[in-house]
């Protein structure tokens, strides 16, 4: 049986789907793993090894400065670093760092800060040195899961809350003069999108990944219950829920937006979604949807290196493929 912590995030992502996520006995993964169901087949290999058998990642950034590769553990809080070019991550920041015990979304800012989330509050530090700039705190602590978080061009973060239906809106000179005083600093809601999520099972995770346009003009973020995809627009608070069409995004979690391409990695089938957008970014397509088991679950994704590259979780997991892993991800 697996880990307390891993069948409480998996039992919450079964919520997210209303119904229980059968898990069968896992795959490691080899060189080179292809799908078979299909013409088209995902080739999944194993890029950066994580240190530990109690890892079970969560979400993953780079920092645009330097190509490092930080990675958060779901499971204890830490926060593992694999400098580029490296196939192997070390301990940035140890479990129980600041008194976290769990580490959800991960972000590198331009300024080279690593933002890392927790369930009530997320902490930015200096990559340099480890050290804590800053805090922001959810306003209802213990009622809130905050998941993923994108920072836009202008320096404004948002965060995803997953049991409150929110987007936190943090602007720029809110951070800049927290960070400056060391100090912290309460989030505030910047889309509420309670009228707009389809109903759920009570403690479902809802709002999941959340990804900006190259210009900040909007946001995408995921409803992993539902799998409806909602744009936000900074500038008139607007929300919009798309139209998909040719697919399922349900058990979605992180998202990946490149130019027209929008990308999901969807936690219970094991399967990257690749969609187009409109134009207006209304509506959405699903151009190709390709599952394979050696994914293990996948929470993030991000193009590192020209490659696309996928966290491999193991929530839920009955047999481990250690170690904890990213994987590149070719064939879609």
């Amino acid at each position: 049986m697996y880990p307390t912590y891993a069948r409480q995030r998996f039992t919450a992502c079964a919520l997210a789907l209303a119904c229980a996520l059968a898990v069968g006995i896992t795959t490691p993964v080899t060189d080179a793993r292809a799908d078979t169901s299909g013409a088209q087949a995902l080739t999944v290999t194993r890029a950066i090894a994580l240190p530990g058998n109690q890892a079970y990642p969560e979400s993953m950034a780079t920092d645009p400065r330097t190509g490092d590769l930080y990675i958060t553990s779901f499971s204890t809080g830490a926060v593992y670093r694999a400098p580029a070019g490296r196939t192997e991550a070390t301990v940035f920041l140890p479990q129980g760092t600041d008194g976290r015990t769990r580490a959800m979304g991960a972000e590198v800012d331009m300024h080279g800060r690593l933002w890392v989330d927790d369930a009530d509050g997320v902490t930015v530090y200096d990559t340099a040195k480890g050290t804590r700039l800053a805090r922001f705190l959810s306003p209802t602590p213990g009622k809130s899961l905050l998941d993923d978080i994108d920072l836009t061009p202008d320096g404004t973060a948002y965060l995803t809350d997953s049991l409150r239906q929110l987007v936190y809106r943090l602007p720029a000179t809110t951070i800049e003069d927290t960070i400056a005083s060391g100090g912290s600093a309460t989030l505030t809601t910047g889309f509420d999108l309670n009228h707009v999520v389809a109903p759920h099972p009570e403690g479902a995770i809802t709002l999941n990944g959340i990804e900006s346009d190259p210009t900040g003009k909007y946001l995408i973020t995921v409803d992993m219950a539902s799998g409806d995809l909602f744009r936000l627009e900074p500038a008139t608070g607007g929300i919009h829920k798309l139209t998909v069409t040719g697919g399922s995004l349900v058990s979605a979690d992180g998202l990946l937006w490149e130019k027209d391409q929008l990308w999901a990695v969807q936690f219970g089938s094991d399967a990257i979604t690749r969609l187009t957008l409109s134009a207006d970014r209304t509506s959405a397509s699903v151009a190709s949807h390709l599952t394979d088991r050696t994914l293990e679950h996948p929470t993030a994704l991000i193009r590192k290196d020209g490659s696309l590259h996928v966290l491999r979780s193991q929530f839920g997991s009955a047999t481990l493929d250690l170690p904890f892993s990213v994987a590149r991800v070719s064939g879609i």
